[in-house]
């Protein structure tokens, strides 16, 4: 297992691309450093898993983009074969960067979380992120006449796509620190939805109460607590039926249903039609030369 640390970077801004490797691929992310900047990974190919100090363990399928803000303490882990990116911004690089952006307000929040995409909200753009750690990479290496305003422009680029893709650009109808605790809760979810968590448990860690949580998601988007995490399971079943070769038990076993009987009601339920005809469905405009539309989240 190759291990490497992303604590001393040379550069306001390193990008390097990450191939193939036997054996899975780990990146210390430690706080050694008093620089401690940003980071960003891109899964391409495979997928990774996320340890955090004292957190959940997030796990990532490609196409993922995951950002990472300063002083975060763990580990990131890629899976034999996986493919991506990476990055480490200085923290004055980011700052400058977002705030020359006409979404700075916005951006300046999203920087400061853990903030995810994955599937079907990034695999329309995987070209446009790839190029972004392309371009970024290749003017660290050459040190080109007007590098840093490419990089910048460059890291501006990733940082937009990934407000889009991770859903922290959809307008809500909260504001202040309603919005906060929405935006806080859909991370929360996006953690923990295969764990099916109680909403109730899921207020006590917010600090909040059970019906400020529901106000709250209500007064936003509309929907329940239980309906944005079911949305969330829905999303990432019909990925997993559409992409992946595992049975539909399996696909329910790894979404937190121990019956396999209630997994098919429960997708039936919202999509109106079970698992097994779902994959069918999306196999035959595969064939048929048709890209399979999935359920966006959030």
């Amino acid at each position: 297992m190759a291990e490497r640390s992303l604590d001393s970077p040379a550069l306001s801004v390193t990008a390097a691309a990450i191939a193939a490797g036997l054996g899975s691929q780990t990146w210390s992310l430690g706080t050694r450093d008093s620089r401690a900047s940003y980071r960003a990974f891109f899964v391409s190919r495979g997928k990774a898993i996320l340890f955090i100090d004292g957190q959940e363990e997030l796990g990532l399928a490609a196409p993922a983009l995951l950002w990472l803000p300063r002083r975060i303490a763990g580990r990131f882990i890629l899976a034999a074969g996986g493919e991506g990116a990476m990055l480490m911004a200085a923290e004055n690089v980011v700052h400058r960067t977002v705030g020359d952006s006409p979404a700075a307000v916005q951006l300046h929040d999203m920087i400061e979380r853990i903030v995810v995409a994955q599937g079907e909200n990034v695999a329309g753009n995987v070209s446009d992120i790839g190029r972004a750690f392309a371009v970024m990479t290749e003017e660290g290496q050459h040190f080109l006449p007007g590098g840093t305003a490419v990089v910048s422009a460059y890291l501006c680029v990733l940082l937009l796509q990934l407000w889009r893709a991770s859903g922290a650009s959809l307008p809500t109808k909260t504001s202040g620190t309603g919005a906060m605790t929405l935006q806080r809760f859909r991370q929360i979810v996006e953690l923990r939805y295969r764990e099916q968590p109680a909403i109730a448990d899921i207020a006590r860690t917010m600090g909040i109460t059970y019906d400020h949580l529901h106000r709250v998601c209500i007064a936003g988007v509309g929907k329940s607590p239980l309906e944005l995490i079911h949305e969330r399971l829905i999303a990432e079943a019909k990925l997993r039926l559409g992409q992946s070769q595992q049975s539909v038990e399996q696909i329910g076993f790894g979404l937190g249903f121990r019956d396999p009987g209630y997994f098919s009601r429960f997708f039936k339920s919202r999509v109106g039609e079970p698992p097994g005809a779902y994959r069918r469905k999306i196999a035959a405009q595969s064939e048929k030369g048709l890209a399979p539309s999935f359920a966006a989240w959030p």
